[in-house]
């Protein structure tokens, strides 16, 4: 069984441990901001300031912030903007993206994804129907969701992602995967779930943590340099590219498989708080 190491008990061992802390990559939804997407309340709805003021001392630490989200391009330039911010990671690690879009590396090898999921594809309508049909009433997909997606869809909902993933391979999309990417108070659907999740079709094989390693490769920075904070399973994969990963408090309640994941990895800590409460208290410990 993994060993689910609290982030209160090993701060100064983890201050002590980084190597001049260069980059912070951090997931959106759940992490920096709260389930419904806001900076400045807390998971309760309670206004909650400590996550401008880390931001502040992020920047005047020269230490660069990379929003890694499920989000596009598009939309993550503006929550850069907003954040006083310059780089990305969009679509679960699909696109790296420098300077609000001037320089945008794809990580994969798009040449090899033969299907039609994202500005309307004819394809995602298959999925969306085939998904529609094996979880009625659990899961939501719109085409219009992908307009402005360059590789991979958006759906919501509740399912068996096993058996999403192995009747997705029985169609004919084996090159596609749907994963989830956190619980979301975003949307208002009429599904007869009891958490709403956030789940992402892509290509087989990407993840976030691939950007990071394509990012620390094209800057030359160590993964000692380097932290990741996230909420989800599909987030912990970044703790193989970094030094250390924090998860936000109260996620291991949300997903059994999160205890199977955690233990791949042996620099993963959770923290006391949950979501932009758990960020801002690990960013104001490693920033005092």
């Amino acid at each position: 069984m993994a060993e689910v190491k609290q982030f209160k008990h090993f701060m100064q061992k983890i201050k002590n441990g980084l190597a001049p802390l260069k980059i912070i990559y951090t997931d959106l939804d759940g992490t920096l901001l709260n389930d419904q997407g806001c900076l400045i309340k807390d998971g309760h709805g309670r206004y909650f300031l400590e996550g401008v003021e880390c931001i502040k001392k992020i920047g005047e630490k020269n230490i660069d912030m990379v929003l890694v989200s499920g989000r596009n391009k598009t939309q993550l330039r503006y929550n850069a903007q907003m954040l006083g911010l310059k780089n990305y990671i969009a679509e679960l690690g699909c696109e790296l993206v420098y300077d609000l879009g001037k320089d945008v590396r794809v990580t994969f090898d798009a040449k090899k994804i033969d299907y039609a999921i994202t500005h309307g594809g004819k394809d995602l309508a298959s999925i969306i129907h085939i998904l529609k049909q094996a979880f009625p009433k659990k899961i939501e997909g719109k085409v219009e969701w992908s307009q402005y997606r360059s590789y991979n869809a958006l759906f919501f909902g509740e399912i068996d992602l096993s058996k999403a993933n192995q009747l997705l391979k029985e169609k004919g999309f084996g090159g596609l995967c749907l994963v989830e990417n956190g619980k979301s108070a975003l949307v208002n659907l009429d599904l007869d779930v009891k958490n709403l999740y956030i789940y992402n079709l892509m290509p087989k094989g990407v993840d976030k943590a691939q950007a990071i390693a394509l990012d620390r490769e094209i800057r030359g920075v160590s993964k000692n340099q380097c932290i990741a904070l996230g909420d989800s399973i599909t987030d912990i994969s970044m703790a193989r590219e970094v030094g250390y990963f924090f998860l936000m408090g109260g996620s291991l309640k949300q997903e059994p498989g999160f205890l199977r994941e955690l233990g791949k990895y042996d620099n993963i800590y959770i923290t006391s708080h949950t979501m932009n409460r758990g960020w801002a208290e690990v960013i104001a410990c490693l920033t005092a």
